[in-house]
């Protein structure tokens, strides 16, 4: 929530309820509480804890204050970093805490901020300035107990002496809620505060006319000190040791000690002895999905590369991530360029079109030295499938939903053949308890109660290089339909979609089904860790963002992450070529052994002298139901006994095959071409037989 709108909130409380809140206050009343054990309610991961310091007063809980708490107010806490940090300054203040009591289920909407000091009452400090203030989150308090609540700051703010902590709590809370602060047994004047009428102003919450606290609010924060700042570390995700790029490339790396005070990553490469600057990111922050909470929106350290004016040949990545305290960390990669690689890049036709007579691909590809393109194809199912595993929903909760995604790509992998993925001591690993294994072992997810985008990648990544695959993985921000199928169906990778909104989960893609919908959306299916249910959902496109509609709201589409071994090899059937790209790259081809009505996946791909190949596909339709009259074989408009030669000349003695494709030869339907098609057709000539199929 932005100050401005805590200012709103608060003020429209004082003007409605502000006097009412006051006399409930005076009903207030001390209950001893001491060895209740606290569960703890985060919408963030936890803190490092070696890192990390809290910067808190207080000896304990010992009483909670019933009758008290009202909602709609703001608690405030002195805290100074050096009574509990070494040498703590500059102190980075990350997070903020209030334990509570709550004496039923109830939702808890709550921010917190950090404010200066203000001693402008000598020996008596006030809430001062603001420095920085929190989003407004939604909490939903499970029941009756004694709960230990964790706000991050949106964005971390770093002080160099005493602070003031805010907790607002945005919530009105009914009698029955048994809302209620928590204090010591040591009551301090000037450090424990709380507003809820502004003309009223501060009230100290052990020097006041309502009622005087017989100790300390519990209110504390957390952070970094200056020398207990990890050295960053830094993983290169994207591109990989050994890949080839062609002309330009995302550059992303992950910081993986999530810490908070640093500053940027640079990205450069190497010329000869000399590291030259790409370009640096000075915004990391990552989307964070536990299936319950907003993912947030964040790519991590990443730019976009483009070195088309660059010479061919091997070269040196680095990416260098840095902290405000100077310290840095960097990794290196070896990559081959190929500033202009022989990428065909289909002009036309476009996704979705229809072809029938024949296929004219045209494509414009960079590379001079291209010496060739071929055309192939691969039918695009109906209702295709990959037989995806139903998983979930996890019993350690909704926050594994990451892991569980990964298992099912793992054992996707596995039921293809990749035997050694799921075989643990002679056993085979359950997704649940393969699930767990990349939640404690890989992707951190155990730690941190859900999953950074970051650490899914590296540790599928991990996870297959430690079972001995070799694996090929990729990425792609905000896909669209026609790359996902692309992906999935036509090259039979493993695909998770991450989605943005709330909640943000992982899930994983099993199959389509149908087209186009008669409201412009396509049908896709995902296997859901949340649910544990394989769900056909609506995808949209909107601009440049697809979502897809998953339990009752849309979900933006934020990133696709593929994973397929390097030695799986899927069929293509080639159609046509060009060898001679001085007139521009294009192929003509007039379709036989395909079926009308279907889709495929049409791949251009081309090639050079050195070897180099690259790659690039549409979904096209072969539909001639449209283009042609039923029984018109040759063109002319209208179908009669030339027609009936025609098909003849074609079943019989090899001749050309009708105009829109020798499948239209097929008349009577029955899925084979021979001499009862040209019976048929003779009978529909003379009136005893429906019009030929196509």
């Amino acid at each position: 929530m932005s100050l401005r709108l805590v200012v709103i909130s608060l003020l429209v409380f004082i003007f409605v309820a502000g006097p009412l809140c006051a006399e409930t206050k005076k009903q207030a009343r001390l209950v001893r509480i001491d060895d209740l054990d606290k569960t703890e309610l985060r919408v963030a991961p936890s803190l490092i804890t070696a890192d990390t310091c809290i910067v808190r007063h207080d000896q304990g809980i010992f009483y909670k204050i019933d009758g008290w708490v009202t909602g709609n107010e703001l608690y405030k806490s002195y805290l100074d970093p050096e009574a509990s940090c070494p040498s703590p300054y500059p102190f980075t203040i990350i997070a903020i805490n209030m334990p509570m009591f709550f004496g039923r289920a109830t939702t808890l909407s709550v921010s917190v901020d950090v404010e200066a000091v203000d001693l402008s009452v000598p020996g008596c400090p006030y809430p001062g300035e603001l420095l920085s203030v929190s989003s407004e989150w939604v909490l939903d308090v499970p029941g009756r107990d004694l709960y230990d609540i964790w706000i991050p700051l949106d964005t971390p703010v770093t002080v160099n002496g005493p602070f003031f902590a805010g907790f607002f709590l945005g919530s009105v809370f009914e009698v029955a809620d048994s809302a209620a602060v928590v204090i010591d047994t040591f009551p301090t004047t000037c450090v424990s505060y709380n507003i809820w009428d502004d003309t009223l102003g501060w009230v100290d919450l052990v020097d006041n006319s309502f009622y005087n606290f017989s100790g300390r609010l519990v209110l504390y924060a957390a952070g970094i000190p200056s020398d207990g700042g990890p050295t960053p570390q830094l993983s290169f995700m994207f591109p990989q040791e050994g890949d080839t790029l062609l002309g330009s490339a995302s550059l992303w790396a992950h910081e993986t000690t999530r810490s908070t005070i640093v500053s940027h990553t640079e990205f450069e490469y190497r010329s000869g002895t000399t590291w030259i600057m790409i370009g640096q990111d000075v915004d990391g922050t990552s989307s964070f999905r536990d299936g319950t909470n907003q993912a947030g929106i964040g790519d991590d350290f990443s730019i976009q590369w483009n070195f088309e004016g660059l010479s061919e040949g091997n070269t040196l990545l680095r990416a260098t991530v840095y902290d405000t305290l100077g310290q840095g960390f960097s990794e290196t990669v070896s990559v081959y360029l190929k500033p202009k690689p022989p990428l065909p890049t289909i002009v036309s036709p476009s996704n979705g079109e229809s072809f029938c007579t024949a296929l004219n691909l045209l494509a414009s590809c960079p590379d001079p030295d291209a010496l060739y393109m071929y055309g192939l194809r691969h039918p695009a199912d109906n209702t295709y499938s990959a037989s995806l595993a139903i998983v979930g929903p996890s019993p350690h909760g909704s926050h594994y939903n990451g892991p569980l995604a990964a298992a099912t790509i793992i054992q996707l992998w596995f039921d293809r053949g990749y035997e050694d993925l799921m075989n643990e001591g002679g056993h085979i690993l359950t997704l649940d308890s393969l699930a767990n294994q990349l939640a404690n072992n890989y992707t951190q997810t155990a730690a941190d109660m859900g999953t950074w985008d970051g650490h899914l990648v590296s540790g599928m990544r991990d996870f297959f290089e430690d079972k001995g695959v070799p694996v090929n993985s990729d990425f792609q921000r905000s896909p669209d339909y026609y790359t996902i199928r692309q992906w999935a169906e036509g090259e039979q990778r493993g695909v998770l979609l991450g989605l943005g909104g709330t909640p943000g989960q992982w899930v994983t893609v099993d199959g389509f089904s149908g087209w186009e919908q008669p409201d412009g959306t396509h049908l896709v299916r995902i296997s859901n860790p949340v649910t544990g249910t394989m769900d056909e959902v609506p995808i949209r496109q909107i601009g440049a963002w697809s979502s897809l509609y998953l339990d009752g709201s849309w979900h933006q589409i934020d990133i696709m992450i593929s994973v397929i071994p390097t030695d799986w090899t899927v069929n293509l059937t080639s159609f046509a070529g060009d060898l001679d790209g001085s007139d521009g790259w294009s192929i003509t081809w007039t379709p036989t052994g395909i079926i009308e009505g279907d889709w495929y996946h049409v791949t251009a791909i081309a090639g050079n002298s050195t070897g180099h190949r690259a790659s690039s596909s549409v979904l096209l339709h072969y539909d001639c139901g449209s283009s042609y009259a039923y029984g018109d074989y040759d063109g002319d408009g209208v179908a009669n006994i030339l027609d009936l030669d025609y098909l003849m000349d074609f079943v019989a003695s090899n001749g050309e095959p009708p105009i829109g494709g020798g499948a239209r030869a097929d008349a009577n339907g029955d899925g084979t071409i021979n001499i009862t098609d040209v019976v048929y057709y003779m009978n529909f000539l003379f009136g005893t037989a429906s019009p030929p199929n196509y």
